[in-house]
């Protein structure tokens, strides 16, 4: 009797094009996990992000609509050091603090900036018309920036004066140069006077009608074009910016 042919064994396991399948997505996921482990957030990024929804999403912005939005980026550069990133947005933080505990919210803003902070002292809370000596709401608020900005000796500030185009003519301000530079010392030596501020630290400039923020068309956009601006910089900038207010 002729021996019957046996039977071929069923393979067992999974089809052959499945495991190079499952090859093919294990690449993939390592891959993509590698790059994950090379990648990492910077908490100096994501808590200045926070901070910018919390204050567009608590209705701050209405009371007023055209403070600072600066043309650089809104966190220091990266490169600098970790630290004084850090520095930079808890001094911004105690400076919002110190300006509600003086009931100055509509009136002076801090943004965080990619060099550090930057202030804006709208008017009229700053100065009278035509003057340049410091109203005195404003004296103690600033008494309490210069210390805060004073814990980081190391850092560098200046200010910046503004005015509107109505021009002016006095024995003391020939023009709008003049007030607008009068002004940024008169913050200046309060700063350094009372906040104990090193004086090589601070510097004063004065712009004049010819940096504004909105066209000089109505009162309201001169209001707003008439302003102190304080730029505190914690990390070193790279070649020459200039930091202006902008409209959101």
């Amino acid at each position: 009797m002729p021996r019957g042919k046996k039977p071929e064994e069923q393979s067992k396991g999974a089809p052959l094009w499945m495991v190079t399948w499952a090859d093919m997505v294990s690449l993939l996921l390592c891959f993509f996990v590698m790059l994950l482990a090379l990648s990492s957030m910077d908490p100096a990024k994501f808590n200045a992000m926070a901070n910018s929804f919390h204050s567009a999403f608590s209705g701050v912005m209405e009371a007023f609509p055209t403070v600072l939005v600066t043309r650089d980026i809104m966190i220091p550069r990266m490169g600098g050091d970790q630290q004084n990133k850090r520095m930079a947005i808890d001094a911004a933080a105690k400076v919002r603090r110190a300006v509600e505990n003086e009931n100055l919210e509509d009136a002076i803003r801090v943004q965080v900036t990619e060099s550090g902070i930057a202030i804006k002292i709208a008017d009229p809370i700053g100065f009278e018309s035509g003057s340049a000596d410091l109203r005195p709401e404003v004296q103690t608020v600033l008494r309490n920036i210069a210390s805060i900005i004073n814990e980081s000796p190391t850092s560098l500030i200046r200010v910046e004066g503004h005015t509107d185009n109505i021009p002016i003519s006095t024995a003391r301000f020939p023009s709008n140069w003049e007030l607008s530079s009068a002004r940024a010392l008169s913050v200046v030596r309060h700063m350094a006077r009372t906040g104990g501020i090193d004086p090589a630290r601070l510097s004063a400039i004065g712009y004049g009608e010819y940096r504004p923020i909105v066209p000089n068309t109505t009162a309201e956009n001169r209001r707003t074009n008439r302003r102190i601006e304080i730029y505190v910089d914690y990390v070193q900038r790279r070649g020459s910016e200039t930091g202006l207010f902008r409209e959101l």
